[in-house]
């Protein structure tokens, strides 16, 4: 009975046939894919069911097969050395084993499969205890994974612009255009902090001292900041959209920096130029007193206004809003200040000049809206005539008097062909005024207010969120 006494059941003493029955229990009804494997040449003694189905063979044909011929392995031997020891480390039992291996299924298939190894004696016979994990959908994703990762890496070293890992105040990653901006080898910034190679100007952002502390970031962000290179002081304006992110187990940001240097030079170029542009007075002091509001919403403005002088007693002026922000909106006031002055020669009738401004609007600027107000003042007769294309409306506050709202119907230059504009005829004294004013005056204040003195319109904008450029006109009649 001494092989009796092997069995690890709760029986005292029990037969080989109840030996064969607890197998059978925890053995062959088992849905794991389990082997039991001879040590000394690697055969297969034993095949449960769910392994016979997996693999594709019977019991019998499995009784004929060593280790090796599950291997995907195609010399003789080598899988049953690998498997032994995999499974014995040292020629020895060393407690359960697990390690990766692919196989081949009686189909030719090959399987990826982990396997977990122990040791058995079952009816007075040491086996190798095998279980088989089909690991092939996991083996598949892991790849899938490693792929996109290397296909993100390769799409992250074309990128022209800047980018970086960042945590904790620590670099964990740079690509390769990073280098430029740096002026150091991407390998060199690991492990370091981007104050190592930069100084900030005075600091305004909390996003910016946010991404430094790496707390409260959920969402993404895109700030501007200026920075000096430590090493030759050069200057840079960066812009930066940030997004959390888990790299390599650890909360970061992956920040773009894009330089945008250049640029802010060039919109600082456009903005005194603008500047000097709206610097101008009116072209007959003496007829009229011109007081003027220009509050750009953003850096630049897409408002404008221009005047030109005709005799010593015509001017012939235009206030608008170009559609768009910025360098495009700074250039199409630029090509609209051209076309307006060689409108001149249709005519000196604000109706006129609106007509010849829109075919050219729809030839050379696209879908480029304008919307304007033109108006003739005619000091001599005392009569001002005015004609409006997107811009409807103007105030006329008679002396003495409350003011006036005067509507001028006419859709914005450039979008139909077929547009037409109305023009009205009002006439003046000395101590008239007249409001002009884009439409982002018309989103804070009321008709009643856009005719009220400079100081009020000056406050009331200071202490608004713009949605628009605000641009405003207030001429008085001397």
């Amino acid at each position: 009975m001494a092989a009796d006494k092997q069995c690890k059941n709760q029986l005292a003493a029990p037969s080989a046939a109840q030996c064969m029955d607890h197998y059978g229990c925890i053995y062959e009804n088992n849905h794991l894919i389990t082997l039991m494997v001879d040590p000394a040449d690697g055969s297969i003694v034993d095949a449960n069911r769910a392994a016979c189905a997996f693999y594709g063979y019977r019991l019998r044909d499995f009784r004929k097969l060593l280790i090796t011929d599950l291997s995907a392995e195609q010399e003789a031997g080598i899988g049953t050395g690998k498997f032994l020891s995999s499974a014995l480390p040292g020629g020895e039992y060393h407690g359960n084993q697990v390690f990766h291996d692919q196989h081949r299924l009686a189909s030719g298939q090959h399987i990826d499969v982990e396997i977990h190894t122990g040791t058995m004696r079952m009816l007075g016979r040491d086996c190798i205890y095998t279980v088989i994990h089909d690991i092939s959908e996991r083996v598949r994703s892991e790849k899938r994974l490693r792929e996109s990762e290397e296909r993100y890496r390769d799409l992250v070293e074309l990128c022209p612009e800047a980018i970086l890992v960042y945590s904790g105040g620590t670099i964990l990653f740079a690509n390769q255009r990073t280098e430029k901006m740096f002026g150091i080898q991407k390998d060199e910034l690991l492990g370091r902090s981007i104050d190592d190679f930069f100084i900030e100007e005075p600091l305004s952002s909390s996003e910016y001292n946010k991404l430094k502390a790496m707390t409260g970031i959920k969402d993404s962000f895109r700030i501007e900041q200026r920075f000096i290179r430590r090493h030759d002081h050069r200057v840079y304006d960066l812009d930066i959209s940030g997004v959390p992110v888990n790299y390599n187990e650890t909360a970061a940001l992956q920040l773009v920096c894009r330089d945008i240097t250049q640029k802010k030079k060039e919109i600082e170029r456009a903005v005194r130029l603008q500047e000097q542009r709206h610097a101008i007075g009116f072209p007959l002091e003496r007829r009229a007193v011109l007081e003027k509001l220009y509050v750009p919403a953003n850096t630049l403005s897409g408002d404008f206004f221009i005047f030109h002088k005709i005799s010593d007693s015509e001017v012939l002026g235009i206030i608008g809003d170009v559609a768009g922000k910025g360098i495009s909106a700074a250039l199409s006031i630029s090509a609209l200040r051209v076309m307006f002055m060689d409108s001149l020669h249709s005519g000196l009738a604000p109706v006129d000049i609106l007509q010849d401004l829109n075919r050219k609007a729809m030839e050379h600027m696209g879908e480029d809206y304008i919307a304007g107000c033109c108006f003739h003042f005619d000091f001599g007769r005392g009569i001002l005539k005015a004609a409006g294309a997107g811009i409807n409306e103007f105030m006329y506050v008679p002396c003495g008097a409350d003011g006036i709202k005067i509507t001028v119907k006419g859709t914005p230059l450039g979008m139909f062909g077929s547009s037409e504009f109305e023009q009205t005829a009002i006439a003046f004294q000395v101590g008239d005024r007249f409001c002009f004013y884009s439409d982002g005056m018309e989103l804070l204040f009321d008709g009643d207010e856009l005719c009220r003195e400079y100081d009020y319109l000056k406050g009331k904008i200071t202490g608004s969120v713009l949605q628009d450029d605000c641009t405003w006109l207030n001429l008085h009649i001397m």
